[in-house]
């Protein structure tokens, strides 16, 4: 009996043990990749006739990460924005020109593993780690700092990118001067739970399959698009978006409940910029995600923890998750602006 219920817990830590080493391996080499990277490698640029340029992008591990670069003359500063789950860097051109318009440099990449950063081994909604999604944004940071040096640099992250942006605070925060996040995603209770449900699935059935399990566990599992938005237009491009018709793999999924439960490692963080100046933009119908008043609270007291002092919290009425595609828009963009631009005030102390 007893080597029974020790073969069972061996086979429950054995996807642990392998996890952790696998992680830690991935992150040593591709922090000796990066250290031993002198310049991005852009293998591809192309200028549209409307003055965007796409650019690709070669990643550490090789995957060609596909970017969108808005230039300007006499340019304010530059925004890097990182995009949600289940979605790509174009749902975001609006936004783009706007911040344009207002005299910013944009650039966006596609995440890998969404829009067009995919490959044979990273198919759509393929995510392997966290780090190497970390490591691809620094990445881009590097692009934009060697293509427009001397300019300040804000980082917007909504929803997956919210988390994305976050977790980038832990050793990159003093390469950036604002930090805006939308659909600002709560530290989630049961992400460790998920992290070691995920593991054992992904160790024996693999990474690409789709556990049902896993989804259940997944608070964003809602089979309807009503959570998203109140704006229908932006659910029915949404519905008939082909890069949004996606299911998380395993390993995604696996990915989704790490980030989230790496949000709370404060530990972690060197706070090296404690005077970053960060703004969580929210609507107040996004329970699902953001877990209202008592999880954006919880999301900012982590912050605040971790020795950030210069917080900034939006709630907007009649709005869901995706703030910067209701009908109403306009205002948050506004916001967003005066946020970089230091005009705006409602600071959380």
């Amino acid at each position: 009996m007893y080597w029974i219920i020790g073969l069972i817990v061996f086979l429950l830590l054995l996807p642990q043990i392998v996890a952790t080493y696998q992680e830690q391996i991935f992150y040593r080499l591709n922090q000796e990749r990066l250290a031993k990277t002198k310049s991005v490698n852009v293998r591809q640029e192309i200028e549209n006739e409307d003055g965007s340029i796409d650019v690709q992008l070669l990643a550490l591990d090789g995957l060609l990460l596909h970017a969108k670069v808005y230039p300007r003359e006499n340019p304010k500063g530059i925004v890097q924005l990182i995009h949600g789950v289940l979605e790509h860097k174009g749902r975001y051109d609006d936004f783009c020109r706007y911040l344009n318009a207002q005299g910013y440099i944009v650039v966006i990449s596609d995440t890998r593993g969404h829009g067009h950063s995919t490959n044979q081994k990273y198919p759509h909604v393929m995510m392997q780690t966290v780090d190497e999604l970390i490591f691809d944004q620094v990445l881009v940071t590097r692009f934009i700092k060697e293509r427009y040096p001397n300019l300040p640099l804000s980082l917007f992250g909504h929803s997956l990118g919210s988390m994305i942006a976050r977790i980038y605070l832990q050793n990159y925060d003093d390469e950036i001067e604002h930090l805006i996040l939308t659909g600002t995603v709560t530290p989630y209770p049961l992400a460790p739970v998920g992290v070691f449900l995920a593991r054992i699935v992904v160790f024996y059935l693999g990474k690409s399959g789709h556990n049902a399990l896993l989804n259940a566990l997944n608070p964003g599992k809602n089979d309807t698009l009503d959570w998203i938005s109140y704006n229908l237009d932006n659910l029915d491009h949404i519905a008939k978006d082909p890069l949004c018709q996606v299911r998380l793999t395993n390993s995604g999924m696996l990915t989704m409940f790490t980030i989230n439960a790496r949000l709370k490692e404060i530990a972690k963080f060197q706070c090296k910029n404690p005077d970053l100046k960060i703004l969580s933009a929210t609507g107040v119908d996004d329970t699902l995600i953001t877990g209202g008043e008592k999880g954006l609270a919880e999301s900012l007291d982590t912050l605040k923890k971790i020795g950030y002092h210069n917080i900034t919290n939006l709630v907007y009425p009649e709005m869901k998750h995706e703030v910067i595609q209701e009908k109403n828009r306009l205002q948050v963009y506004q916001d967003i602006v005066a946020f970089i631009e230091n005009k705006l005030k409602n600071e959380v102390k």
